[in-house]
């Protein structure tokens, strides 16, 4: 019986290796574009003045290029979740990555709200300004670290049904 269950999982992994592969590449493009932002940005606007935050829809925001891929990776995530639901293996390991990444995505959101208007605004004083950047840089690790787990739990996923396919 164990075997007929390890190779429908196999038979799954095999099925849907590359909508998982989708998956791993937008987390991997949501986790270097944070890291951009703890190493570049963060820094950047620590030294500027308070007030040079361009707004959210000026050509070269992040709004561009994280929003349409932050979309994608949540309905990439779930959908698959709801591709392998037939599956109680398959199921709990692209739950927690679908789970991790909508939590890691609701941060962002709560971030952006919370500090970003702090950086746009000519008024803030500098104190201001670094305690934004102390709070972004603290809250990106804690999405560094959902985004880090939620690739390890489908990689493990899928490590695990390819080993019962050989």
């Amino acid at each position: 019986m164990e075997s007929v269950h390890q190779s429908g999982v196999g038979s799954l992994t095999r099925r849907y290796r590359r909508h998982a592969g989708a998956v791993l590449v937008l987390i991997a493009w949501w986790g270097f574009g944070n890291l951009y932002e703890a190493i570049v940005l963060m820094p950047l606007l620590w030294r500027l003045p308070p007030g040079s935050l361009p707004g959210e829809f000026v050509l070269g925001s992040p709004v561009f290029y994280f929003v349409p891929a932050g979309v994608a990776l949540l309905v990439l995530a779930w959908t698959l979740v709801i591709r392998v639901y037939q599956d109680p293996g398959s199921r709990r390991a692209v739950l927690r990555t679908a789970v991790l990444v909508t939590i890691a995505a609701a941060g962002t959101g709560i971030m952006v709200s919370a500090v970003n208007p702090t950086f746009r605004d000519p008024a803030a004083s500098m104190v201001e300004v670094h305690t934004a950047v102390v709070m972004w840089e603290a809250a990106n690790a804690v999405r560094l670290v959902l985004a880090v787990a939620a690739a390890v739990s489908l990689l493990r996923w899928l490590a695990s049904a390819s080993d019962t396919e050989r």
